[in-house]
This record gives C-alpha cells, structure tokens and sequence, in this order.
C-alpha cells in the first residue's frame, strides 16, 4: 500500500488474555504505520491479566465498547412475546419486555432516520436470527452511527462477530474481511446450523483461515473457494528467545502446557500420561498455564492421581510470569482432541513453544501437524492416546541430548512460517484486494 490505511476491527471482548494473536496482529499493524479503532461488545472482565502491549500502544484509547444491554448481550434474549418478561441469570426480578421495546423505540427511531433499510433488517429474524429478536443488531447499528466510518476495510476476527456486525459494510461503504479461528467454525455451527455464515459468506470480500485443515472445514460450511485465504496466526520471533534445552544435574524435567482448561485442550489425558511417567522418572514437574471452566475438575484429578506436589494450575498468565515458565520448561505438551467433532484450528501456543527451543508434543488434531515438524521439531501422537503421550514423553526424558536439536528445528519452521511481521505485509495486501473486489461491485 502506498498510504496508511484506517482499519475497523470488530471483536467479542477485549482485550483477552488467550487471544495474543489478535494483539500482535494490531500492533503490528500500528507499527505499519496504519490506524486501528477496535469495535468490541464488551471490556475484559476486572482482575484478567492484560498484557503489556495493551499499555504501550495505548489500545484502549482506541477501543469503542458497544455498552449494550445485559439482555442483549452476553443474554441474547428474545424481546417476544411483548407482553412476557426477560429473566436475565444473576438478577432477582424479571425485566418486563414492554419496558425492553420502550426503551428501545428512541434507539430504532435514530437508526430509522439515519438508516432505514439497515434500521428494518436489523429486526428482520430473517436476516439476523435471535440477533434481531435480541435487538443486539439494532443496538450495535444504533452505536457506529456516533462514528463517522470513513474506514479503508472492515475486520472481524470470528465468524460470530463477523455476524454480529455484518452491515457494517453497507453502514461505511467498505469492505469486510473475516478471519476464523476453531470454535467459530466447529462448535457454534454444530449448535446453530450449517448455515449459520450462509449471508456472511455473501457479504464478506475475503475469508482467511490459519490452517488448510480450517480452509476444508470453511468450504463444508459453504465459503466459496474464491474468497478463502490461508494466514496464519503469528509471534515475533524475536520477542521469544531461543534457549538450547539441556538437563542439569539434580534438575527437574519440567514439562509445560498453555491453553484454556476447555475439554478441546484435552488436560486431563496430559495429566494422566505425567502421572505414568513419574512410575519410571520420579523427578518431573508439569506446569499448566490457562483458566477456564474445567479448572476444579482437573484440580481434582491431580489431587487424585497423587500429583499435588507434581502438577501446578497456575491460571492464566501473561507477560514476565509466562516467559518464565516458557524459559525454565524443558519439554512442551498440548494434548487436544475432538470434542463432538471440534478440532484446533491451528494451535498458536505450539508454534510458540518452537520458537523459545522446547521440543513439543502434539495430538493428531485438527491443524495441529501442520504447525510442527513431526519426527524433526516433536512428536505427533493420537488422540485421547495416554499411553503413546507417556511413551513419547518418556523418549523425551530418557534421551535429553536429542533436545537441542528438536529445538533448533522448530525454531528455524517457525521463523521460517510465522512471523507476524511478514504475516502482517500479507495481511496488508489481503485488505488491498479486498478493496478492489468492493469496488468493482
């Protein structure tokens, strides 16, 4: 590009402390030399780590909160019948549905004046499900009007989000580029329907994914070939430094894993593959860095295989406190498996461990083998497989000399294929060609 481009990024929440991926790219973005305004429904909850980059590039002084009501958004709840009520979870009284559409009237009235065929789509269920019944659309649309668009290109990272702001390129005159990640095209699709992204595939210029394994499962969904474009999400390299991974005597193997305690990251066979593996090699330490909703569960089964001592949950972590751990861990797991047909799109975390020098193991899930070097950088083993996690894990530990030399090998795959620098330039010429796909239109 000849000149910055003004990018609109729509997001669920920010910042997340599991979606690094989605910083980097916005940073280097700003490094560029383009300006980013982010677009997310909802803040962080309080007490999340934030990472550094969010303070040094000032992001939140550019990030517009949609402030939506708690019925629309995380709730969803439908507005009929009108004279029903809206019990939203934690609260004490139901909200009566009358006094939702009331206080909604100013809102549709505003967005009818400016805007009166978004204004009726936004409440056609035709158009936007039990997003329109919500009213969420109506309301999202009711906030870009305070903004003044003028925007090169649109960027929704994940297919609901991409959903949930789908007139925006009507709303601004620009183009809108999606980009999928896992659950978006695996979990929600099983629960809402194939045909989910039926209209966002219609109205999106362009559609990357960061694997082949996502580009296949796109295209079952319905994503014309023609728009698909494989990007990887991507690290610095030179923000992860490499480490050769040698054994100290009297030292501890400490085994490390990072990934949110969700069923998909497959914890609980990790788990037990360590306790295995402490049979034969007592002196093992394994640390698991992510929160989320199976935390008690796997809490519990570490208290039960006897692994108080062995095991530590440290919760989400970020900054200075995951680079320790990444830089004292001598070997990396992350044990995925399909969830109800729900796979890893790509596994960022993996390409992470490569680049600081840890050896890795990985399952054979979704498009977990193309982000390592099977035999050269890890190893690839079956899912919900404890016993070939364990047997792998152990030729780990019994042969350290080998280490190095994984390490080096996946240092140089990544640096090779992931870069966020050069994954950003490509970036730069996606949204050039999705400019000129709009304005042939």
């Amino acid at each position: 590009m000849d000149r910055p481009l003004r990018i609109a990024m729509f997001l669920g929440t920010f910042p997340v402390t599991s979606e690094t991926f989605i910083l980097r790219q916005i940073t280097g973005l700003l490094d560029l030399g383009h300006q980013v305004d982010i677009f997310a429904d909802a803040p962080a909850p309080p007490g999340v780590p934030q990472q550094p980059e969010v303070e040094t590039h000032k992001l939140l002084e550019h990030t517009h909160f949609m402030g939506l009501p708690p019925e629309c958004v995380p709730w969803e709840l439908p507005i009929r019948p009108l004279k029903g009520q809206s019990w939203i979870p934690g609260e004490v009284r139901p909200l009566s549905n009358l006094l939702r559409a009331a206080r909604a009237l100013p809102v549709f009235l505003r967005c009818f004046t400016s805007q009166p065929r978004l204004a009726i789509e936004a409440l056609r269920r035709q158009e936007y499900g039990f997003q329109a019944e919500s009213l969420s659309i109506l309301y999202r649309l009711h906030r870009l009007l305070d903004r003044p668009g003028a925007y090169d290109v649109l960027h929704a990272h994940f297919g609901p989000n991409g959903n949930s702001f789908r007139f925006a390129p009507k709303l601004w005159r620009a183009p809108l580029l999606v980009s999928f990640h896992g659950y978006d095209f695996c979990t929600l699709p099983r629960k809402q329907g194939a045909g989910m992204y039926r209209k966002l595939f219609e109205t999106a210029e362009l559609i990357t994914g960061n694997s082949e394994f996502t580009r296949t499962q796109l295209e079952k969904l319905g994503c014309p070939a023609t728009k698909f474009r494989k990007l990887p999400v991507g690290l610095n390299p030179e923000e992860f430094c490499w480490r050769e991974r040698v054994l100290k005597p009297g030292e501890s193997v400490r085994i490390l894993t990072i990934g949110r305690l969700v069923k998909i990251k497959g914890h609980e066979y990790a788990i037990q593959a360590v306790a295995a593996l402490r049979e034969k090699h007592p002196s093992i330490h394994y640390d698991i860095v992510g929160d989320g909703p199976l935390h008690s569960d796997l809490e519990k089964l570490v208290h039960q295989l006897g692994l108080k001592h062995h095991v530590t949950l440290h919760g989400a972590l970020a900054g200075n406190a995951l680079k320790h751990l990444m830089d004292n861990a001598h070997l990396f797991v992350l044990s995925s498996v399909s969830v109800e047909g729900d796979k890893e799109g790509q596994g960022l975390a993996l390409q992470e461990a490569q680049a600081v020098g840890l050896p890795v193991i990985a399952t054979q899930n979704g498009g977990l083998p193309e982000g390592m070097l099977p035999d050269q950088s890890g190893f690839l083993v079956p899912e919900h497989d404890v016993k070939a996690l364990c047997e792998r894990l152990s030729y780990l530990v019994k042969h350290p000399e080998i280490w190095p030399i994984l390490g080096r090998n996946g240092r140089e795959f990544v640096a090779a294929r992931y870069d966020i620098r050069e994954l950003n330039r490509q970036l730069v010429e996606l949204y050039a060609a999705a400019q000129k796909s709009f304005r042939t239109k």
